[in-house]
């Protein structure tokens, strides 16, 4: 069974949107010819936000359902990134995009928030749906984000 965030990178594909899946981002950042938009979900968001205040280069960021802020029961490992996250730069002029729906129970959107309002740029978009965000929903709006840089 997929996860959702494999279910919308398939969908992703399936629109044309080349997707790269990976755990390390340096490698799949550096190596693309094309701009990267780099899209974190649940517990990758907070790596790809501390690529983003880290590298410079990337044309987007987006964030669904984002793991950001303050988190009771993470890893010894996912605590540390998310200080590294919390204590670090805003994102600047980076186009962001948070997706998250209300009424998530898994990652709570006043816990989120608290780490979105820490990294939060000068173009930093938020799309909060009532209820949960499902992955038309979120395929749509990434779809309609990426468009709009161009």
């Amino acid at each position: 069974m997929l996860t959702h965030g494999e279910r919308i990178a398939f969908a992703l594909k399936s629109a044309g949107v080349p997707v790269v899946l990976t755990d390390d981002i340096a490698a799949a950042a550096g190596s693309s010819d094309v701009p990267v938009v780099l899209i974190g979900h649940f517990t990758g968001a907070p790596a790809a936000v501390r690529y983003a205040q880290t590298h410079r280069g990337l044309a987007a960021l987006i964030l669904v359902s984002p793991v950001l802020g303050l988190w009771d029961g993470a890893s010894d490992e996912l605590a540390d990134l998310m200080d590294e996250v919390n204590f670090g730069p805003a994102l600047g002029t980076l186009p962001t995009l948070w997706l998250h729906g209300a009424d998530d129970q898994i990652v709570p959107i006043s816990d989120t928030r608290a780490g979105t309002d820490r990294i939060r740029g000068a173009s930093f978009e938020e799309f909060i749906v009532p209820g949960l965000l499902d992955d038309d929903t979120a395929v749509t709006r990434i779809l309609s984000f990426v468009r709009d840089l161009q």
